[in-house]
Parts: C-alpha cells; structure tokens; sequence
C-alpha cells in the first residue's frame, strides 16, 4: 500500500516498471487519472516539443515556426517554456520516453509526430500529451489537427466551380501520415463524386518528394501523350506544387492558362518574391498553437479529462494559380 501511494504520487525512488504497473493496476480499479496534484507538476517549468528531424522536409520549417510561436506565447503566460526535442521516424521508444523524462518537462506536444506507446507511457507517469496536426491517434490523445477532408473537399469544389472537369492529383510518400493522406484524396473524390465525374486510376500521380526526374515523367506521361490532358491538378501541398510547376515550364506547359493548381499549404513564405504565388486552401497553423496551448495548459490543471479533438478549417486565398475555364 505505501509504494501504491508512492506510486500514485510521483514520489519515492520506484522504478518506472513497477510504476508503469502500479498505474495499470490502478486504471483498471477505476482509478483511470494518474494522481498527481498541480502542485507536483509546477515544479517543472518547461514543456517539450517533438518535432521530426527530417532534412528531406526542412521546408516545413516555416510551417512549424508559426505554430511554436503561438504555442510558446500562450504557455510563457503560466511560466512554462518550451523545449524542442527532434525525433525521427524510426527511433526507439524507450530511448524517446527517456529523453523526454530526463527532460523533466510538466508536458508534451507532438507536432506531427505519433507514437501510441510513448504518449500512454507519458501519460501514465503524468506528463499529459497534445498531438499538433497529425489526427491518427485523435480517439487515444489530446489533438489540434486541420480538417484535411473537409479542406481538400472544398478545394476540389473551387476548381469544378471554376469549370474543371479534367482534375489530376498528385501526391508524394508519407509513411509518417497515412491518415493524411486519405483524407485529403476522399475529400478530394468526393467532390468529383457528387459530381459524377470519372478519375481516370493513372490521373492520381504518387512520387518520392524528392525525385524530379520520377515526377517529370509522371507529368510528362499525362501531359504529352494523352490527347486530352488535364485542366486542373489538385496536388497534396503547396511545396510539391511548387516543384512540379518547375516541370510544366520545361514543357511548356504554363500555370493557369495552360492548366490550374491548387494546393493546401502554406508551407511556403509567401512574402519572399521568389516563391511561385499558389492558390492554396491556407491552413492557419497559427491558431492550431494557440488552441492546443490552450489546452495543454487546461490538461495540467485537470489531467482527468477525456480525449477530444479540436479541428481547424482550412480557408481558400487566391493568389492566380487558378484560371476559369472559358468557352
């Protein structure tokens, strides 16, 4: 009994498999909240923040930024302040869990990154977790997320209402994100559904992010050799759209009047004059931050509450990559 309240209260020096087990124990007795008081948690004052360490992706570092400086003006209000952890997609969880806990961090965000086994261990020892922008674990964890369906649904419907019968999609590799992925091509067919519009299997175009020359031949495929190519290309964000207009130009294939794209985003900076200006369903990762700061802060003060998901809509800014179809 007395290491159980040990246990329950974070203190004594309790391996963490006994207390891992202690807390199994416990959840199935009904006592499904790790027991510790506000006053065992404020005594750390940082909070840590995952984030893939992927040179492949840098470009996403914009993306990131925008959220970290929400999430940090909100949480510097209650004295807590974050610090970055990189993690990559293979790495181990117990090195991971370690990591964290050496740390010693009141709690977690997850930016993109998911991992079933590290957050429930970190939630059994304590240290609540919020999931940033990646929804595969919403029904388990705390997630801020963007609607990926509802975004590329709407995207699709102004590219039809636009005229755009003749849609290509385009998409690259992300073993990190399945559910990303579907939910952006079902939301995507969708539209084309409703419509009763057919999609041609070879019109959705899968690559390595990286491989040019793999996307120069897939375009290359349908818009050179078919004799009616397509007027629109929805694509999965706004940096492979970007590489893949580099490509039409090559071809002479010319962004909007030779063919429309749209794309969710916005990874890139649009303030830098060399960024190609596309039509995005923007994803205001800004508020992302704030709303899940706000509710990490509320998960400190009561670690009871039950998982729930906050999405944020995507919204539509034209910047000319899209052109009507004219008669």
């Amino acid at each position: 009994m007395a290491t159980t309240s040990l246990v329950l209260n974070n203190k004594g020096q309790i391996s963490q498999d006994v207390r891992e087990r202690v807390h199994r124990v416990a959840k199935k007795l009904g006592y499904s909240k790790p027991i510790y008081t506000s006053n065992a948690i404020r005594k750390f004052h940082h909070i840590a923040v995952l984030l893939y360490e992927d040179y492949e992706k840098a470009f996403v570092w914009n993306f990131y930024r925008r959220i970290i400086i929400q999430l940090e003006s909100i949480i510097t209000r209650e004295q807590y302040y974050p610090v970055i952890i990189p993690v990559h997609l293979h790495q181990e969880t117990q090195d991971l869990f370690a990591k964290v806990v050496s740390s010693r961090v009141a709690a977690l965000f997850s930016v993109d990154y998911t991992n079933h086994d590290l957050f429930q261990r970190l939630e059994n020892r304590g240290i609540p977790v919020v999931i940033i922008n990646n929804s595969s674990l919403q029904a388990q964890f705390h997630t801020v997320c963007v609607d990926d369906f509802q975004g590329a649904y709407e995207g699709t419907r102004h590219l039809l209402g636009s005229g755009h019968t003749n849609i290509a999609y385009i998409e690259y590799h992300r073993p990190d994100m399945p559910h990303l992925l579907n939910d952006r091509f079902v939301g995507f067919k969708k539209a084309l559904d409703e419509e009763n519009l057919p999609f041609p299997s070879h019109h959705r175009i899968i690559v390595n992010l990286l491989d040019m020359e793999e996307l120069r031949q897939k375009l290359h495929a349908i818009f050179q050799q078919e004799e009616h190519p397509p007027t629109a290309l929805f694509i999965h964000d706004d940096y492979l759209a970007a590489r893949t207009i580099v490509l039409l130009q090559s071809m002479e294939v010319h962004v909007p009047d030779d063919v429309s794209v749209i794309a969710p985003g916005d990874t890139l900076d649009y303030s830098q004059p060399f960024v190609p200006q596309l039509t995005t369903m923007s994803i205001n990762n800004e508020l992302m931050g704030k709303f899940a700061g706000e509710m990490l802060l509320e998960r400190i003060q009561d670690q009871d509450s039950s998982p729930h998901t906050l999405k944020v809509n995507q919204q539509l800014i034209k910047r000319g990559s899209c052109k009507p179809i004219t008669s």
